[in-house]
């Protein structure tokens, strides 16, 4: 019997749209990718106005399928001032979008 991947399982079930991931399956991913959540985070800091993504930011989605171009886009910048202006908001629409993907949705 093969040893599956769950991570990588989760990663296909992806796709191209991460709002499709539960709760459970996004907390995994960013245990997984804790490597990529901490090359990215501090620089998002540098690359987004104010309020600035949180610690816990999903940063790590920056190395997924979807944001490939983005991730492209962004290159070896560190600091707003170093993208052009179609990529800074394109990072910045991210960032906004994306504030509450870990968190716990509410029951009401």
């Amino acid at each position: 019997m093969k040893n599956s991947d769950p991570c990588k399982e989760i990663l296909n079930r992806l796709g191209n749209n991460p709002w499709h991931l539960g709760p459970q399956d996004r907390q995994m991913l960013l245990n997984t990718m804790s490597r990529s959540q901490k090359h990215w985070l501090p620089r998002l800091t540098q690359m987004v106005e104010p309020p600035h993504p949180h610690d816990g930011f999903p940063a790590f989605l920056l190395d997924t399928k979807p944001f490939e171009s983005l991730r492209q886009a962004i290159g070896e910048a560190h600091h707003r001032s170093q993208l052009d202006t179609a990529t800074a908001d394109e990072l910045q629409r991210f960032v906004d979008l994306y504030r509450c993907y870990l968190a716990e949705p509410s029951v009401a």
